[in-house]
């Protein structure tokens, strides 16, 4: 196989690899891959109908993705039959439980680990839309403060008429919270890829406002029943207003069939747990890293 470095120029080349997607990991989302390609140095080839990625996968070097596609063959028969010609141990990361049980099904001695920092929340969407019962009762207290302390608030879908804005918010956002944190900066760097290429990305956004202003915005992606929220970012002073946030854009963009909200990881940060497990996940989705 010849591998060849993803550019966003690809994204409608492999982007029927992810349509019929079942994994409800964000790593396997289009939106999710090609927001971190080049953090990864993601490298990709198509053989067989079949879509096979090879990252530079954290402290562990190269690794595979679990293969897309039609699965004809044996996709990682030939993934071996590569690291073996290219002197490579044989390393899969984003490997979800079900592919998981799957690959220990094919090779019994497989090793696998898994990281809590990178477990996916996943929600019902139903829950993050109504934010009904006792367990809310915090979330819809905050959202009530939020209601009463801006009541010229208002929420929209992010569109031409609000671009510009909604990068001008952002912009300042990042420049009022900066991090010493690689995946940090390179999320930060990739909203602006994605603000300027909203239809190849294919995303959903809302911004919301008091004042007239901009406070927050919410961007993601719809694929399958599960509405992935891949970038969210508010005023931290504004009491209430990323609870507001996140039920807004639930109710905005996870319609019909919709099933699953994926709010992504947490990583490894206390404050985001904390925040992330107060919305009651339906499921932590585990991502696994396996050796054959």
């Amino acid at each position: 196989m010849r591998f060849k470095r993803l550019k966003l120029e690809n994204i409608e080349e492999l982007r029927r690899y992810f349509e019929r997607n079942t994994c409800r990991l964000c790593d396997c989302t289009i939106g999710g891959t090609f927001m971190w390609r080049d953090y990864f140095e993601t490298e990709y080839e198509i053989e067989d109908h079949i879509l096979y990625l090879k990252v530079n996968y954290f402290d562990d070097g190269v690794a595979f993705p679990p293969p897309r596609g039609e699965h004809q063959g044996e996709p990682y028969e030939k993934l071996i039959a590569h690291c073996l010609a290219e002197g490579l141990p044989v390393r899969l990361c984003a490997v979800s439980r079900p592919n998981l049980d799957m690959i220990l099904s094919r090779y019994p001695d497989a090793r696998f680990r898994t990281d809590r920092a990178w477990s996916d929340y996943l929600y019902l969407a139903q829950d993050l839309k109504t934010l009904a019962g006792r367990r809310y009762s915090a979330q819809r207290n905050h959202i009530h403060r939020f209601e009463r302390e801006n009541p010229d608030w208002s929420f929209e879908l992010m569109d031409s008429g609000n671009l510009e804005e909604t990068k001008a918010y952002f912009a300042h956002s990042f420049e009022e919270r900066q991090k010493d944190s690689p995946t940090y900066n390179e999320g930060n760097a990739k909203t602006f890829e994605v603000l300027n290429n909203m239809e190849a990305y294919g995303f959903v956004g809302g911004v919301l406002r008091s004042g007239g202003r901009i406070v927050g915005a919410s961007l993601g992606e719809v694929q399958g029943d599960t509405l992935f929220a891949h970038i969210e970012r508010a005023d931290v002073a504004i009491s209430g207003v990323y609870q507001k946030l996140t039920n807004m854009f639930s109710n905005a963009f996870a319609g019909d069939g919709i099933v699953y909200i994926n709010r992504e990881e947490d990583d490894g940060d206390e404050g985001l747990r904390k925040a992330k497990l107060a919305y009651h996940p339906h499921q932590l989705l585990d991502k696994y890293f396996v050796e054959l």
